[in-house]
C-alpha cells in the first residue's frame, strides 16, 4: 500500500462539529478556519491581511469572502446544519486548475450526497492544494467517508496524471522550440565562416 508521501494526489479531511464548548450550536471554529484559508495566520507588524486566493462555490463562481462567511453563518444557523468538512486535495507535480479541483468535489459529491461547497486554490506552498469547506446535518459514517475520499482521490490522481503529461509536452514542445532558434541563430554565423573560407582558396 501506498504511504501518503508516495501517492502523487492525496485528499486529506477533517470534521468540525458546529457546536459550542457549551453544547449550543455555533459557526465561530469554522468561521476561524475559513479565515485562515482566507488570508493565513496573522503576523505582527503587517497592517492588513492578503488574500492567499479566491472562493470559488460548486458551480465555479467567484465568491467574496464575506459572502462566504454568511454562507456557513447561515447553514449552521438557519437550517441547522452540525457538522462541517473541511478537505483538503494536495498535487505533486501542480498544474491543475480550480476548475479541476471542483471537479474532483463534484465526483464525490454523489456520494456524500452534498451538492454545495466552497472552495479555495493555492500556490503558495512547494505543492498546489485547495481547500474545500463543506456542510451537512449528519456526519458521515467512517465506511460512507472512506468511500467518499477514495472516490475523489481516484480523481484527483486520473487529473494530476492528464495535466503532468500535458506539462511534460509543453516542456519538450519548448526545447525543441529553443533548439530550432539556437540553430536559426547559428546558421549566419556558419555561413559566413564558410563563405570566408572560400574566399581565402581563392
Amino acid at each position: 500500500m501506498m504511504t501518503a508521501q508516495q501517492r502523487l494526489a492525496i485528499v486529506r479531511g477533517g470534521l468540525i462539529p458546529n457546536r459550542s464548548p457549551r453544547g449550543h450550536r455555533s459557526y465561530q471554529d469554522i468561521r476561524g478556519l475559513m479565515q485562515y484559508i482566507a488570508f493565513g495566520r496573522y503576523q505582527y507588524g503587517r497592517e492588513r491581511y492578503q488574500a492567499r486566493g479566491t472562493w470559488l462555490d460548486h458551480n465555479g463562481r467567484e465568491k467574496p469572502h464575506t459572502a462566504v462567511l454568511d454562507w456557513a453563518k447561515t447553514k449552521v444557523h438557519r437550517y441547522g446544519y452540525d457538522y462541517s468538512y473541511q478537505l483538503l486535495l494536495s498535487t505533486r507535480h501542480g498544474g491543475l486548475t480550480a476548475e479541476d479541483f471542483n471537479r474532483v468535489m463534484s465526483r464525490g459529491s454523489d456520494i456524500s450526497d452534498t451538492l454545495e461547497w466552497r472552495l479555495m486554490l493555492h500556490r503558495d506552498t512547494d505543492n498546489q492544494h485547495a481547500h474545500a469547506i463543506l456542510l451537512r446535518k449528519e456526519k458521515l459514517s467512517r465506511a460512507h467517508y472512506r468511500e467518499w475520499q477514495q472516490a475523489m482521490q481516484a480523481e484527483l490522481s486520473q487529473i494530476q496524471d492528464v495535466r503532468h503529461q500535458e506539462q511534460q509536452l509543453e516542456q519538450a514542445e519548448g526545447l525543441r522550440q529553443a533548439q530550432r532558434q539556437l540553430q536559426l541563430e547559428s546558421a549566419p554565423v556558419v555561413e559566413k565562416r564558410l563563405h570566408r573560407g572560400l574566399e581565402l582558396g581563392l
